[in-house]
């Protein structure tokens, strides 16, 4: 089967993989480079943590087990499975969050300041208490999406502008190409390309360049997420709402993240390399939309990072091998009257 894939980001990259392996010829087509998207702008913070329903979840929990079984398989480069510290809630939201958590069996233990403060000695001013999340990891999405190409052999195409596409064709700055099916993995594209009901949301990410190790766990505290790659640099984000970070343009955004990290982490000496911003791909109800729509299969989600290699084995198994009971809840069929 010929397979035309729009999008190399870590989605379609995970689907040309796991296509690839199970027999098809698969091409990909995309209008920058690989991982070039949302992929590159994305926190990497692999969780199950918030799910807003019960079968979301269970995909979410499930895509982490896929994670590690595919990191022993192939090379995935940035992938560290060292947990995270939660506490971005407290009070009373804290406790129903652990109590949700809990209830669906997620691997997360509420610590006191004393173990935070043994876990992450650097940190300044630990929390009363925090959640373990003891199975999460981190990774940085571009990469994890080359790695996934190059392991597929897929034919790529960069600098190929989708400009229509349909059930089997999609038409592009350098011609028609022809399909026996044609997937869009396109991320927040995907709304001007097929019509799918979208909810897309900015998000920034900063960038320090690399420096001592600091911190060894994902840190998601009240107005910043942290985490430090393997070469030293520290990647940091969130969600700024009501944190006095909206609307900042990046000569003010990075040195106010910077002095937030500082007030942290006080024996870092670090500087800003980098402050991007990307639009989060988020189908208009945040759960994953995956299968056809007017006829054309999607594969588009926020959480691609954690979700993609999971999702492109899903797909594969629903596209060569007939429906998958697991992605039932995902159909973006439901998005129809969000349009």
């Amino acid at each position: 089967m010929k397979i035309v894939i729009v999008g190399a980001g870590i989605v379609g990259a995970s689907c040309a993989y796991h296509l690839s392996q199970a027999g098809a010829d698969v091409t990909v087509l995309d209008a920058n480079g690989i991982g070039g998207g949302a992929s590159a702008n994305s926190f990497g913070w692999i969780n199950a943590n918030f799910a807003e329903t019960e079968p979301y979840y269970k995909l979410r929990r499930d895509a982490i087990d896929e994670y590690k079984a595919l990191g022993q398989q192939i090379d995935l480069p940035s992938l560290r499975w060292r947990g995270a510290l939660w506490w971005e809630e407290q009070g009373v939201a804290f406790d129903d969050d652990v109590t949700v958590m809990r209830k669906r069996g997620y691997e997360v233990k509420v610590i006191d300041r004393a173990d935070f403060q043994t876990l992450e000695p650097n940190f300044e001013k630990p929390p009363e208490r925090a959640v373990l999340g003891q199975v999460e990891g981190a990774a940085n999405g571009d990469q994890i999406a080359r790695a996934l190409i190059d392991a597929s052999g897929a034919l790529v195409m960069v600098n190929c502008n989708v400009t229509e596409v349909s059930a089997t064709r999609v038409k592009t700055s350098i011609g028609v190409i022809d399909a026996d099916r044609v997937i869009v993995a396109a991320g927040a594209a995907s709304a001007g390309l097929t019509g799918l009901p979208m909810d897309n949301q900015t998000g920034v990410i900063l960038q320090t360049r690399p420096v001592v190790r600091v911190i060894d766990h994902t840190i998601m505290s009240p107005g910043l997420y942290l985490r430090q790659d393997a070469d030293g640099r520290i990647i940091m984000g969130g969600h700024f709402t009501g944190a006095g970070l909206d609307g900042l343009c990046p000569s003010v955004l990075g040195p106010e993240m910077l002095d937030r990290l500082h007030q942290r982490l006080p024996t870092v000496n670090a500087s800003v390399e980098t402050v991007r911003f990307g639009l989060r791909p988020v189908p208009k109800d945040g759960l994953p939309a995956i299968g056809h729509w007017n006829g054309i299969y999607h594969a588009v989600m926020h959480s691609g990072i954690t979700l993609a290699p999971y999702i492109g084995r899903l797909v594969a198994r629903d596209i060569l091998d007939g429906a998958v009971e697991t992605l039932d809840d995902f159909r973006p069929s439901r998005l129809v009257a969000m349009g």
